[in-house]
């Protein structure tokens, strides 16, 4: 009974730890697949000729884009392989539900010069697909662009404390996902190619691009510099990061100074307006009072 159980719990053990190398290999598999999938915009094409659209899928092969519209949607945070044609089919789709909004609103008449007007609701459906990309690219620029400073400050500590580059964007990346998602999704993609492609430089300028802020341009400049000519990037990446939010503090006081500009229309409509009607109104009350008794 005791052999018995003895060789019950040798069993027991021996499958926990086989089950464990397993599971450890499993997910160091699998986070080679998530590494291997952030990069695939690098690998299936380059940014010079942009990219992601033009090889989507083989499920649509006819399905591309425009290069300013790859562009937006690599700015806008839609890196995956089909988000060209997820983006074309959304834009024909709102396309049709203009169009068809317009026939529902006439109840389906096919006269041509209603026809033409659901013609222009169609299109009018797919600009308002595009706008919307480029507000969503703007968005995630501007929130980079907010995050950016304490980011180029976490990473002169990481690079003072010894650090490789690697380690630093992923450090950086993981410690930025709860201030700003986009830039930390930025640095991990960056992290991976470091760690994948044959140059670094390369995912340097990628960043550099997917982002184009000119602070990032010039950290690129600077690590890019550091990997040539193995300068310091340290005190440089601190200045970067002091200009960058002096950078801010100059929009910042940029749009202050357009309030009054902005509130001019609002004020003349909303208050000088209302006193003017107030003020003439009991006189031309009681002209026409007047002229009514004459």
């Amino acid at each position: 009974m005791t052999l018995s159980l003895c060789i019950a719990v040798a069993l027991l053990i021996s499958g926990a730890v086989i089950a464990l190398m397993f599971n450890g290999q499993a997910q160091r598999r699998e986070l080679l697949l998530r590494r291997l999938t952030l990069v695939s915009v690098e690998q299936s094409c380059r940014f010079t000729h942009l990219p992601q659209a033009e090889s989507t899928s083989s499920l649509w092969p006819c399905l591309k884009v425009a290069p300013d519209i790859s562009m937006l949607l690599v700015k806008a945070g839609f890196h995956g392989p089909r988000a060209g044609a997820y983006f074309l089919l959304s834009k024909i789709s709102m396309m049709l539900v203009s169009g068809l909004a317009w026939q529902w609103y006439v109840d389906f008449d096919l006269d041509k010069f209603v026809l033409a007007k659901t013609l222009v609701f169609a299109i009018s459906g797919g600009l308002l697909a595009e706008h919307w990309l480029k507000w969503r690219a703007r968005t995630v620029n501007y929130r980079i662009a907010l995050a950016l400073p304490d980011a180029l400050d976490l990473m002169v500590i990481c690079v003072e404390s010894g650090l490789t580059l690697e380690a630093v964007f992923q450090r950086v990346g993981h410690e930025m996902t709860a201030v700003s998602p986009e830039l930390s999704r930025e640095w991990l993609i960056t992290e991976a190619e470091l760690r994948l492609l044959d140059s670094r430089l390369t995912a340097l300028d990628n960043l550099a691009k997917r982002t184009d802020l000119v602070e990032v341009e010039n950290m690129v400049i600077a690590l890019s510099q550091a990997e040539k000519y193995g300068s310091k990037i340290a005190p440089t990446m601190r200045l970067i990061a002091s200009d960058s939010r002096q950078y801010q503090y100059l929009r910042l006081e940029e749009k202050v100074g357009k309030i009054p500009a902005e509130m001019s229309l609002p004020v003349v409509v909303l208050i000088m307006l209302p006193v003017v009607v107030l003020i003439v109104a009991p006189t031309i009350i009681a002209l026409l009072d007047s002229i009514g008794g004459l």
